[in-house]
């Protein structure tokens, strides 16, 4: 009972009500089954045989907890598992091609819902057509209306590249609420080197790629990835298939990451003697981070004063075909791990992971299934966390939009540091007006066509560059300015 108590208690900490049920269904597959948790009782059913699921795997349901979409990586399905109405050919590719029934990237697929609309909803999700198909050169998106096709659903914007010819990990793309709780982060990093891209989901913009370079590179021919946020977005922890495990603070507010951290899994003191990791997952209140691969799960405290010290909680033995896979922590504050090999018709469970060694209670199989568990977790975020109070840009700014004319309105560089270059495409009798995260005025340059406003000055986050037109008094132009030092 104590237990359960203190669970309630640190999920309230993050779940505001009224609660938002877009995680409540996870479909596992192959042969799916869907466990839905909605309400305190996990429960299991079946769904069509039409979805087919390799590694990728995303979900999404409506705000009351109704399945809308799968998405196994080439095709996207509708709530009884048919595909989707214009739902297939997703991630144009010669690996698209090949593998029609299912990509073998984790996280390489995602949905957020569409800020202010309760119609629509974003599918991101990467191609494979860099290193002989290995690594996605392209991340898109595509648009689905779920009010199309009686109610079904549809996609009616599809493969719309937002980042190409780059190199990115294959998989460990996730996101987080920004600080004002409407907009969205996505984060996908690049292979072989330490960038982190980042895009700011607004109501009418997808605004990015933000570059970040922080923590350390990843080998490429390893870098199978996996990316998690904590609960209360603080905190962003990725790992590979070799090398360390990177923990870093972020800022909700900025999109800035900072104080990187490494653990080497396993205990060992080096990259090159590391396992690396198939998975990680933050327990509910961020104290611990569990790091599985296929042999075994580990459990690091991160309040420690020796963080690399672990709780080994299953270590596998020869007799274990079915190993450890990838971890995700579902609505009801447990962390659930798919297995490793086919066959096993159950999920691994963790059922109080913010209790510290044996006491988190692993229990193995402990959650069945009616499919062959193999390899995927849907790929799910936080779709609850609120505004940020106090971080700056915790209230959402009124009259200051992303006017349709605002491609005449040039800000360069942005992100900036040390200062910003402001053009209106034409001449004019302009006002400049530079606004912090909430809208409220800064400083301003009036100006025939250009401008510059030293940003040195100024702390890192979200900024405003408002165009006036002094002519008429209206405001012809708006644009959000990223600030990082």
């Amino acid at each position: 009972m104590k237990k359960s108590w203190i669970i309630l208690v640190i999920m309230l900490c993050f779940f505001k009500a009224p609660a938002q049920f877009y995680d409540a269904n996870w479909v596992i597959g192959p042969n799916a089954s869907l466990l839905n948790f909605k309400n305190d009782t996990v429960t299991l059913d079946s769904i069509k045989n039409e979805i087919w699921f390799f590694v990728t795997s995303a979900c999404i349901s409506n705000a009351n907890g109704d399945l809308l979409f799968t998405c196994y990586g080439s095709c996207a399905t509708d709530k009884n598992g048919d595909t989707l109405q214009n739902g297939c050919n997703l991630c144009p590719c010669a690996y698209t091609n090949a593998n029609p029934y299912g990509f073998a990237f984790p996280q390489a697929a995602i949905f957020i819902p569409k800020p202010n609309d309760t119609s629509l909803y974003y599918l991101f999700d990467f191609s494979a057509d860099t290193l002989n198909s290995q690594r996605p050169g392209t991340l898109y998106y595509s648009l689905l209306d779920r009010r199309s096709n009686e109610g079904l659903g549809a996609i009616t914007t599809k493969n719309v590249p937002i980042l190409y010819d780059h190199v990115l990990r294959r998989g460990g793309m996730t996101a987080c609420k920004h600080a004002n709780g409407r907009d969205y982060w996505l984060i996908v990093g690049g292979s072989g080197i330490n960038t982190y891209y980042e895009f700011l989901i607004t109501p009418d913009s997808i605004l990015g790629p933000y570059t970040q370079s922080i923590g350390p590179s990843y080998i490429v021919s390893q870098d199978i990835a996996y990316s998690k946020f904590s609960m209360d977005g603080s905190r962003f922890a990725t790992g590979a298939g070799e090398g360390p495990i990177l923990v870093m603070d972020f800022d909700r507010c900025s999109g800035i990451f900072s104080n990187p951290t490494t653990i080497y899994n396993d205990g060992c003191d080096s990259p090159a003697q590391c396992s690396g990791c198939s998975s990680l997952e933050f327990s509910p209140s961020g104290r611990f981070l569990y790091v599985a691969d296929v042999s075994l799960l580990n459990q690091y405290d991160l309040l420690s004063g020796n963080i690399q010290d672990s709780s080994k909680l299953y270590p596998k033995d020869s007799g274990d075909f079915y190993g450890m896979d990838l971890i995700q922590m579902a609505p009801n504050g447990k962390l659930y791990a798919s297995t490793w090999n086919g066959g096993l018709h159950a999920m691994h469970v963790i059922n109080y992971p913010d209790f510290k060694g044996d006491s988190a209670d692993f229990a193995y199989g402990g959650q069945p299934t009616w499919s062959n568990n193999s390899f995927n977790v849907p790929n799910l975020i936080n779709y609850n966390l609120g505004a940020l109070t106090g971080s700056g840009c915790d209230t959402i700014p009124t009259g200051v939009t992303q006017l349709t004319i605002s491609n005449l309105l040039r800000v360069l560089p942005n992100p900036a540091d040390k200062y910003i270059y402001v053009e209106m495409g034409m001449q004019g009798n302009y006002e400049f007006d530079l606004l912090n995260g909430t809208g409220q005025f800064l400083v301003k340059k009036e100006t025939r066509q250009v401008g510059i406003f030293d940003t040195e000055g100024i702390a890192s986050g979200i900024y405003f560059i408002r165009a006036i037109d002094k002519t008429t008094d209206n405001e012809i132009a708006a644009k959000k300015l990223v600030v990082v030092h």
